[in-house]
């Protein structure tokens, strides 16, 4: 197997280096440590790269990312303009698909996987401070999918602190529990947040973006229906809008 350094790896990807030891923490790119430092898969770099292969432009900041998912499920986002709305939503319906969408998304949060026990993800949902996303939330979006003994969430980092003591998280980058840690002190995930049976859940684009993420096809497939029907339902409540 051939090995690149993270550099290499972030050089390749047109991505930041933090960016690549999240993707390693997670999972979601291939490698090893060998003592403090990792070594990536070089052939699982050129597969996340072909996947965003012709994508242009910058990521997307945290704000605009978790602005985006409030604005298409009709959140109030008064911190902007009408003209910066309407900008925003064009460019997703100009450009949206699920190529462009994990690569503007992917600043939303810093994730690491972690292991925990089935019994506990139950009571973890309804922690306070923890907002459900891809897998757990997927349900409340007609998916389909279940999460099993999976779960996936969003929390700060104090609350990820609190978490690990809580329920005895152990970090395991094939572990069960996918934790998206948000480091802004504005807390986007609870501001966007709705509350489903007593579980915060996240926006629809922010569980699409986490589903097109995962390395499951079923869940990827949930995942680019789901961003589909986001922006559809834009297009049509424009339509409804423009009509009357």
């Amino acid at each position: 197997m051939s090995e690149v350094s993270v550099t290499m790896a972030a050089e390749r990807l047109g991505v930041n280096t933090s960016r690549v030891r999240s993707l390693l923490s997670s999972g979601r790119l291939a490698g090893r440590r060998v003592g403090s430092v990792w070594l990536v898969d070089s052939s699982d770099v050129e597969r996340r790269r072909a996947a965003t292969k012709g994508v242009k432009g910058r990521p997307l900041s945290a704000r605009v990312t978790w602005t985006s998912a409030a604005l298409f499920d009709g959140l109030d986002t008064d911190w902007l303009s009408s003209a910066e709305r309407s900008r925003l939503s064009a460019r997703w319906r100009t450009n949206g698909d699920a190529q462009v969408c994990r690569w503007w998304m992917q600043s939303r949060a810093t994730v690491t996987r972690y292991r925990i026990a089935p019994g506990d993800i139950a009571e973890l949902l309804k922690f306070e401070g923890v907002v459900a996303g891809g897998v757990s939330a997927a349900s409340n979006y007609g998916t389909g999918l279940g999460h099993g003994a999976e779960a996936e969430i969003y929390a700060s980092t104090t609350t990820v602190k609190r978490l690990v003591d809580e329920f005895f998280l152990l970090a395991d980058p094939q572990g069960n529990l996918t934790v998206h840690e948000v480091t802004a002190d504005t807390h986007w995930h609870c501001r966007t947040a709705r509350v489903v049976e007593g579980v915060q859940v996240a926006p629809r684009l922010i569980v699409a973006a986490d589903l097109l993420d995962s390395d499951d096809t079923r869940s990827r497939s949930a995942g680019a229906a789901l961003l589909t029907d986001v922006l559809s339902s834009d297009r049509e409540r424009r339509g409804q809008l423009v009509a009357s």
